[in-house]
């Protein structure tokens, strides 16, 4: 990933759009990489514990995921507008859906986190 600079020329409101667009791209990439994970594990799960039920509770935050994943690109595609705002409320607008979007991307790794620590302790045992 490149270095956050500010260029010189760039206002504030460049430099926090800029911001926004990078911060997005890497809950993407850290979901991608998620799904990618648990994906794998279900099939550990699966073929050397034979653990339907927890399979089933991984699969389903996957497809929570992937679901979310989607909403993120959807969330991309309306940020690109972003640059277009020359208003304070649009500005406000999209500072107050990039806050909803983080604390949704925060519940989801939360979610993750506490399923993929049942995955490991039932793997340990």
């Amino acid at each position: 990933m490149k270095p956050f600079v500010n260029h010189g020329y760039e206002t504030d409101d460049e430099i926090v759009k800029r911001h926004m667009h990078r911060e997005l791209e890497t809950w993407i990439s850290q979901l991608d990489a998620m799904i990618s994970e648990a994906d794998q594990l279900a099939k550990i799960i699966s073929t050397k514990l034979g653990d339907k039920e927890l399979r089933e509770e991984l699969l389903d935050d996957v497809n929570e995921n992937i679901h979310f994943l989607n909403e993120l690109y959807t969330y991309r595609n309306l940020l690109n507008n972003v640059k277009e705002c020359d208003e304070l409320e649009c500005d406000q607008f999209y500072m107050l859906k990039h806050d909803h979007v983080f604390e949704k991307y925060v519940e989801c790794v939360a979610q993750y986190r506490t399923i993929i620590h049942k995955v490991y302790q039932r793997l340990l045992l």
